[in-house]
């Protein structure tokens, strides 16, 4: 049997649902970056030299500002740290209390259930007596930094609602060795482009159905089908070139959704500190021929 009908009428007879993967992180909203000064620019740093400080006890509200802090989805961290490079060392100049209103815009901060604003604790952290042997001249020496710090430039291209994984079009990469600069150097991120069919899922339904060779499947099969695709990656110009099924069928099926997955010419294409990333998604590939 083959059925027949028009456009609407065969859309309920193949579902396609679209989610991401969830990634493993310790955030799940996108995070108040710390602050970097720069050759006399103030710079967002999307990287937390404090994470790496030897005395990790130190590093909590508690220790900081005298307080148990406060619930700011935002910024999980509970501070917001401000960094300067001076004659190629780093610096640690000032830790402030997240709990307080920021000029920054679109942040609020969520308090604690039954924490009043007097609890919240000191508004600025004491660096001389929390780094009495690193501070000198009103600020501290941050010679236990080593690694690469980024700082995220020019124009936002992708915005992801998860810690500092947001895309910018270009980034600073500063390598730190004990706390001196050794280098500092753009990073290009602006082949990065989205996918309409991520913007958009109807536009991905609407593709697969109008994709799907029905020839390819058995024409008197009553049987609610459903295949799981993972994305893995695609190429620069955003070609899916990889993928795995996750929970197929049987091989018929499982061939037709990979063949009509894999044939989508426009998906997203990352880079991230210069370097193409991949995000992996799964797509359900729902194939329902029965005549309800």
């Amino acid at each position: 049997m083959i059925i027949q009908g028009n456009l609407e009428f065969m859309k309920k007879f193949i579902t396609v649902i679209l989610f991401a993967i969830p990634s493993l992180t310790l955030f799940g909203t996108a995070q108040i970056p710390d602050i970097l000064i720069f050759n006399g620019d103030t710079l967002s740093l999307y990287t937390c030299p404090l994470n790496s400080y030897p005395d990790r006890n130190l590093i909590n509200p508690k220790e900081l500002f005298g307080s148990t802090g406060c619930f700011h989805t935002a910024c999980w961290r509970n501070y917001v740290a401000t960094w300067e490079f001076i004659d190629d060392q780093l610096y640690l100049t000032e830790i402030r209390n997240a709990c307080y209103p920021t000029k920054m815009r679109n942040v609020s901060v969520s308090y604690k259930s039954g924490v009043e604003n007097d609890d919240i604790g000191r508004e600025y952290a004491d660096l001389k007596e929390l780094f009495p042997g690193r501070f000198h001249n009103g600020r501290v020496k941050a010679d236990w930094v080593s690694g690469k710090l980024y700082s995220p430039q020019g124009r936002l291209l992708f915005y992801i609602h998860d810690g500092f994984q947001s895309i910018y079009q270009t980034e600073l990469e500063f390598t730190v060795n004990s706390g001196v600069l050794m280098e500092c150097k753009t990073m290009d991120n602006s082949k990065t482009k989205e996918s309409k069919y991520l913007e958009n899922p109807t536009l991905l339904r609407d593709y697969i159905y109008n994709n799907i060779k029905r020839e390819n499947l058995p024409d008197s099969d009553t049987i609610r089908r459903r295949v799981y695709i993972n994305i893995i990656s695609s190429d620069e110009n955003g070609k899916i070139d990889s993928v795995h099924v996750a929970r197929g069928v049987n091989e018929l099926y499982d061939n037709e959704a990979v063949r009509v997955v894999k044939s989508i010419a426009e998906w997203e294409v990352l880079y991230r500190h210069g370097e193409k990333i991949n995000r992996s998604y799964s797509v359900p590939v729902v194939f329902d021929l029965t005549d309800k």
